[in-house]
């Protein structure tokens, strides 16, 4: 777990890109999806044992496409949730409201269980089919059992800390939450073991 926590101070360039990203935050939007689009590839390079690890944010073009395109699958993922919410909000208090609260529920749980699984391996592999074929990503993240749950607790963890970051006069905050979601993808790529799935992937892609 510590291994995890440290992953994104441990080095130099880890550092940097940690108050790189949080300026990026500054942007909202674009800035946040650099940030996913900077996540993926450093587990990309994780996979491939490619050192150093944090290169910063360049290409900026190419790590933009990247979060962008991972951004799109969140958003794909959370609508079915999304939707059911806002009818239940215009049928409340009907009778249909509470069952469309409880799929809404359910529906977020699997889109936010999931998205992990195909996030990660997406990241390792450059492999759209598991951001935009839920069922893959579900499998991957079922693949991952307990160490899969062992990573949730992590990245779970890692969030709530960087909530500390908002006593630094809320800017901190900014810093804090790009470092969290470092360890976060980190933990959930040792989670699905890529290093040991590299050889299987084609023939487990479908």
């Amino acid at each position: 777990m510590l291994d995890c926590f440290s992953f994104p101070l441990r080095t130099p360039e880890a550092r940097r890109d940690v108050l790189v990203g949080a300026l990026l935050l500054l942007t909202t939007l674009p800035g946040w999806i650099l940030n996913l689009g900077h996540r993926l590839e450093v587990v990309y390079r994780i996979f491939h044992d490619e050192p150093p690890y944090f290169r910063g944010f360049k290409p900026v073009l190419f790590v933009f496409k990247r979060g962008l395109t991972a951004w799109f699958a969140i958003a794909i993922y959370l609508t079915p949730s999304a939707l059911c919410a806002f009818a239940a909000w215009l049928l409340w208090p009907g009778p249909w409201a509470m069952t469309l609260v409880c799929v809404a529920v359910a529906a977020f749980a699997l889109a936010v269980f999931s998205l992990p699984g195909g996030m990660t391996f997406n990241a390792a592999f450059r492999d759209v089919s598991y951001l935009y074929r839920p069922d893959k990503a579900f499998r991957r993240a079922l693949e991952g059992r307990t160490v899969y749950l062992k990573a949730w607790v992590i990245g779970g963890t890692a969030v709530l800390l960087s909530l500390l970051g908002l006593v630094v006069v809320g800017i901190g905050f900014l810093a804090t939450s790009v470092w969290a979601w470092t360890v976060v993808g980190y933990a959930f790529s040792r989670a699905l073991s890529l290093s040991t799935r590299g050889a299987t992937h084609s023939s487990r892609s479908r």
